[in-house]
Formats: structure tokens, C-alpha cells, sequence
């Protein structure tokens, strides 16, 4: 999420002026506030999410305008200053950014955090943290966990790997095609390709969210009809500019495009599959299109004239400040104490402040003047931002790098079994949801010597194959992420030897499925039993498959859950669903069938009691200080040691045996 300031180039004229531009920086002003808001705590601003998509339309539009002039005048678009005058855009206020985020974490954090956000602070300054969230299944809509201080810095990756190409994709347009139309329709059929292939990965449920969500193979469909708008709008290959369409039809587009927009804030929600499946990415990129279309319109239009406002227009100046700096702030200033309109309040001044010192002191001389207008010597000029760069990159190299947990692993319950290191070396399989998922990573070796653990595991995975009814009464199918994941479990126990599965059951085992023949089943309902047993059958007939003697079956413990302030799909079950979230708070009834069913298994299976272990007298939030739940449903990375020290003892005893 940028903002992009024509810059003097040494063999131009000087730039024009930027009222020009006034609506569209009241635009980014207004959508940047939205995503603030909701970061603060304003859920039902939740659709606002769709600001980022105008981000970055906005973005390609101004761009493209910039160098198909460029090209128009030159014949050619110089990619090394393109290149120079981005740093200079990006670079003074995101490295301020991660300079903060690596001394907070080696400062306060624990290990495990410095470990993750070292390894985000990294992939910052690398532009690929799109991917990495992506990849660790971050869930943007809900905390669960410690969310990342840099979460909100994907989109500057998209951004930068869109631009490392973009010189050369116009340059390419502008070659091949004469005429304004036919070269915005080669960048809107890339559009429509991104939107297509968004639509072939598809959104099923919350499994799939992240890799559509981050991806810059999905989110290029915004860019591109930027691009497309841009291409349309700029001058052609005489140097002019196209004639301006009718004043009332441009009002109208210009309406429809904003209401469209306004509409997606309130009507949206983060499991809104048709935005995915259905092309409403690219509708919404296509209304702010439409909004920036108007907004370069010469003419006094009254949409334009609103969006002028200075104050709103200031807002859209700083907003790559604003944008960049609201989201620590909020994580390290939480002020949960006081009513959310008082702690938002304080945390909207103080990103306000500092955005505008740092685009007042900082990022406004630099974009006028490059680093003269910081540094007059030479050498300071050369030396410090490369310092700077190579200091950052060495801190955040360091943190991830570092142990993720430190000293000896207090135990879970008094009495507990100690860890006595196999020989050899031992390697489990974890099969389920985000929870073994998120123990795995969690998992050092170092504190225990001779296990080695591998995750068949994928979050939202769902045991039983029926579809999973959301808290709408919509059929939800098992991703294919989760599909590859179970399938693969005969593999990954072949190839390492394991002699033992690990089967987590998962408070989703409490959700509603609908059966083959249309049934609803739930906790209470008759056949719930068979349906539970069939996929225990299953990962069990998989496990033994690949060469595997036993299935340790971990239970679910109680949970906490009405506490949780969260809006995703999770969010939509705790606001909607109570019978479900009272059978996932106290899954009695799931660990009644795990357990029957181990007992009809007992040459292959056995039960490792993690409920009675955590709930034996109700729910306990931590154990030795040390809080067992980052989110209330996944287990702290700082308490992941403590849970692994009390199961590995039982499933590694002679008895049961295990490789």
C-alpha cells in the first residue's frame, strides 16, 4: 500500500501540480481510516478490508499514467530510475518500521516470538512476506496467536513484486498495441486470467483463505485493471491525453463505482467466498477504477469536489505512514482496559502524529530531493542506509535464527512421566488440524534429543469427510490442502520409519456435518458415532498402510471460547452457533467416542488423556504462570514444550513401542 508522488526526473520538465490528484488521495485517505478503524476495534467496519484491494488499483493507475507518459516521450521507460524513485517512496519510513519491530522483539518478546517476527522482519525487507504468512496459514481476520507486529506489511510485497516487472510489461503494451483501448485490453485480459485462476483455487472455508487472501498471483487482478485504467486514461502516442467523456456520465460512473464500494464495507464479511470464486475482486477493483477514472477528471464534479477535502486529502497523503505505523501500535498499546472508542482514539492520535512526522521530516525531502534532503555529506549519504540495511538485516537474521524456547520445560501435572531420550532416534507423525500443526512448529528438538516430529497436519482440517455446516447452514468441503494432507500420512510414515501416529482430535468434531443422504448430524444426534468412527477407521487403515503399529489418539481439552473477539469463520460460529460452542468448551461428548473407539482398537490404538491432564478441575488458563492458549484455541508457543513433555513419556514408553 503506497503512495506514489511524481518526482523531478533529472531529464524532465518540472512536475505539475498535484491538485489533480486531490480525489484520489481523499479516496486512500478514507479507505486507510476504514482499515485503521477496524484494526482498532470497529468489527463491523470488518468489509473495509476491501480498501486494500483499492490500494492497490489506485497504485497501478498512477503508476501506469506516469510511465506510459515516459515511454510516449522518450520512446523508452527508464527501469533503473523507476526503480529509485520506489526505494525512495518505500524504503525511509518501512525501514523506521522494522528497525522498531526488531529492537521491540529482542527487547520484550519471548523466544518463540523473536524466532517468528525475527523471520517476518527478514522476509520485510526481502518483500516475499505475502508468501510466508501464506505459507504459515496466517489468519488475517482473527488473532489467534501473537500476530505479527509486520502482519500488515504483505501488502508492500505484493506491491514490490508487481513493480519489479510492471517497466517492462508497459514498455511491452505500449510496443505492441497503437491505440489506448487496445492496450488497457491486454492488461484487463491479465486481469481476468488472475481472476480466473483465483476462482480455479477457490475458497472453500478457512483452510484456503490465506494463500488466496496473500497471494500476489490473486490480488495482480487489482493491479492489472489499475494498470488497465492507467493505460486507457494516458496519453497516447502523440503525447496527448484522451478527450473526456460526457460530465453526466462520468458523474454516474463515478457514483457507481464509489457506492459500490461503500456497499462491499458493510456487506463483506473475511468468508465471503463469491470474492474469491466469483470474480468480486475484480468488480470491486473495477468500482475503484471507475473512482479514479473521475478523479483525474479536470471538470468540477461533485464527487470529486467532497473527496478534495483538505483534511481527507492530508489523510491520503500520509496514508502510507499511517498505514504502516497504526498496526504496532496497536499490538504494543493495547489499552484494553478502557472502552474500544477511547483506546481507538489513542491509538488513531498517536499513528497520526507519527505519520506525520515521518512524512513531514522524513519521506517528503527524500521523494523531493533523495537522500540530499536527509544527509548533505556524501558519505553519510552512502554509508548510513546502507549501514541501516545491512544492521536490520543481521537483527532480524539473528532472531530467527534463535532458539524458540529457552531453559528447562516445567511439567504439565504433578508427577508426570520425565522424558528419557530413545535410541535411536524416534519419528511421530502428527495428523489433524492447525492445533498439531502449531505444536510441531513449536517442537525443539534440542529439549528432546532423540524425537523427531512430522506434521500431516493442515488448520481447518476436518477428521470426518462429510461436509462441515458453518454457522450459516452452508456445506463446507474438506480442502484439498487437508485432503493431501490425511492422504499423505502412509507416505510421510514409510519415509520416516515411524512406527507411530499421532491423531489429535480437534474441537471441530463438534461442528454439524451433513451427511450423504442430507442428514444433519451433530454432537447429540444418533449417528454421530459412526460418523466419527468411519474417519478414525480411516487415518488407522492410512497409519497401518504405510507401516505404523499404533495410533496414539490425543483428546480435546476444555476451552474457553466465549471471550474470543474474533471475525472470521470461527468468529461467525461464536456469535451464532451456542450449542457448538458449548460442545467445543466441554467436548465430552467427542472424548467419549475417541475413547470407546480406542477401546474397540486397543491392539492399535490408545488413548493419551490431554483433557483430563489440563481439565481435571475445570478450565485453567495457565499452568506455572504460563498461559497454555495464544488465542483460546491454539496452545502458546511458550507452553508447546510443556504439552509435548507430558505426551511424548507415554506415547514413547516400551509398552506401547514406537519408531
Amino acid at each position: 500500500m503506497t503512495f506514489v508522488l511524481p518526482h523531478r526526473h533529472p531529464r524532465s520538465a518540472p512536475p505539475k501540480s498535484l491538485a489533480r490528484y486531490a480525489a484520489i488521495d481523499g479516496y486512500r485517505g478514507l479507505f486507510v481510516v476504514l482499515v485503521m478503524l477496524y484494526h482498532f476495534g470497529v468489527t463491523s467496519l470488518v468489509g473495509g478490508w476491501v480498501g486494500i484491494n483499492h490500494f492497490f488499483v489506485f497504485s497501478g493507475f498512477l503508476i501506469a499514467r506516469m510511465l506510459v507518459k515516459e515511454q510516449s516521450r522518450t520512446g523508452r521507460i527508464d527501469a533503473i530510475w523507476f526503480y529509485v524513485r520506489r526505494a525512495r517512496r518505500i524504503l525511509p519510513p518501512l525501514l523506521i518500521l522494522v528497525a522498531a519491530v526488531v529492537v521491540h522483539t529482542a527487547v520484550v518478546e519471548q523466544p518463540a516470538q523473536r524466532k517468528q517476527f525475527g523471520g517476518d522482519a527478514f522476509a520485510t525487507l526481502g518483500f516475499f512476506l505475502n508468501w510466508r504468512l501464506a505459507g504459515r496459514s496466517d489468519a488475517y481476520f482473527d488473532m489467534f496467536g501473537d500476530p505479527s507486529p509486520l502482519r500488515h506489511c504483505w501488502t508492500l510485497a505484493v506491491e514490490e513484486q508487481f513493480y519489479v516487472v510492471a517497466p517492462f510489461l508497459i514498455l511491452g503494451i505500449c510496443l505492441l498495441t497503437r491505440s489506448r483501448v487496445r492496450r488497457a485490453a491486454v492488461a484487463l485480459a491479465l486481469a481476468a486470467v488472475s481472476a480466473i485462476w483465483t476462482a480455479h483455487l477457490g475458497y472453500h472455508g478457512i483452510a484456503d483463505q490465506a494463500r488466496l487472501y496473500y497471494g500476489t498471483d490473486t490480488r495482480a487482478q487489482a493491479l492489472l485493471v489499475g494498470l488497465a485504467t492507467g493505460l486507457l486514461l494516458g496519453v497516447g502516442r502523440d503525447g496527448r491525453e484522451p478527450r473526456e467523456l460526457g460530465r453526466t456520465l462520468t458523474h454516474v460512473l463515478a457514483w457507481v463505482g464509489f457506492l459500490v464500494s461503500l456497499a462491499a464495507i458493510f456487506v463483506l464479511t473475511p468468508t465471503s467466498a463469491w470474492v474469491y470464486n466469483q470474480g468480486g475482486m475484480l468488480l470491486f477493483a473495477v468500482a475503484a477504477a471507475l473512482m479514479g477514472f473521475a478523479a483525474i477528471d479536470r471538470r468540477d464534479l461533485l464527487l470529486n469536489r467532497l473527496f478534495s477535502w483538505p483534511p481527507l486529502v492530508y489523510l491520503g497523503r500520509i496514508s502510507y505512514g499511517l498505514y504502516l505505523f497504526h498496526w504496532p501500535i496497536h499490538l504494543w498499546l493495547p489499552l484494553s482496559a478502557l472502552p474500544t472508542v477511547i483506546a481507538g482514539g489513542i491509538q488513531l492520535l498517536l499513528t497520526l502524529a507519527i505519520a506525520s512526522l515521518s512524512f513531514r521530516f522524513i519521506e517528503l525531502p527524500i521523494m523531493l530531493h533523495g537522500l540530499r534532503g536527509l544527509f548533505r555529506r556524501r558519505f553519510s549519504r552512502r554509508l548510513l542506509p546502507t549501514g541501516l540495511i545491512a544492521a536490520l538485516t543481521a537483527g532480524a537474521v539473528v532472531l530467527w535464527s534463535a532458539p524458540a524456547v529457552a531453559g528447562p520445560v516445567p511439567t504439565l501435572v504433578q508427577g508426570q512421566a520425565s522424558y528419557a531420550a530413545p535410541s535411536p532416534t524416534r519419528t511421530l507423525v502428527a495428523v489433524g488440524d492447525s492445533v498439531p500443526d502449531f505444536l510441531v512448529q513449536d517442537f525443539a528438538e534440542s529439549q528432546f534429543p532423540g524425537t523427531r516430529l512430522v506434521a500431516s497436519a493442515y488448520p481447518g482440517c476436518d477428521l470426518v469427510s462429510a461436509p462441515m455446516l458453518n454457522a450459516s447452514g452452508e456445506s463446507v468441503q474438506r480442502s484439498d490442502q487437508c485432503v493431501q494432507a490425511l492422504a499423505s500420512v502412509p507416505k510421510k510414515v514409510r519415509t520416516n520409519h515411524a512406527r507411530t501416529v499421532l491423531l489429535f482430535g480437534s474441537p471441530s468434531l463438534a461442528a454439524p456435518h451433513r451427511t450423504s443422504a442430507g442428514s444433519r448430524i451433530t454432537v447429540s444426534s444418533p449417528g454421530y458415532e459412526r460418523l466419527v468412527d468411519k474417519a478414525l477407521d480411516t487415518v488407522l487403515a492410512e497409519a497401518i498402510k504405510g507401516g505404523a503399529s499404533q495410533v496414539a489418539v490425543v483428546n480435546v481439552p476444555c476451552r474457553d471460547l466465549h471471550h474470543l473477539d474474533l471475525d472470521g469463520e470461527y468468529g461467525q460460529i461464536l456469535k451464532q452457533d451456542a450449542g457448538t460452542v458449548s460442545a467445543m468448551e466441554h467436548p465430552m461428548r467427542i472424548n467419549q467416542v475417541l475413547a470407546a473407539w480406542v477401546r474397540r482398537h486397543s491392539s492399535h490404538a490408545r488413548l493419551i488423556d490431554l483433557h483430563g491432564a489440563l481439565c481435571a478441575k475445570g478450565f485453567q488458563p495457565s499452568v506455572h504462570g504460563i498461559t497454555l492458549y495464544a488465542d483460546g484455541v491454539h496452545f502458546s508457543p511458550q507452553a508447546a514444550p510443556m504439552i509435548w513433555g507430558w505426551i511424548l513419556p507415554q506415547v514413547l514408553s516400551p509398552r506401547q513401542g514406537g519408531r
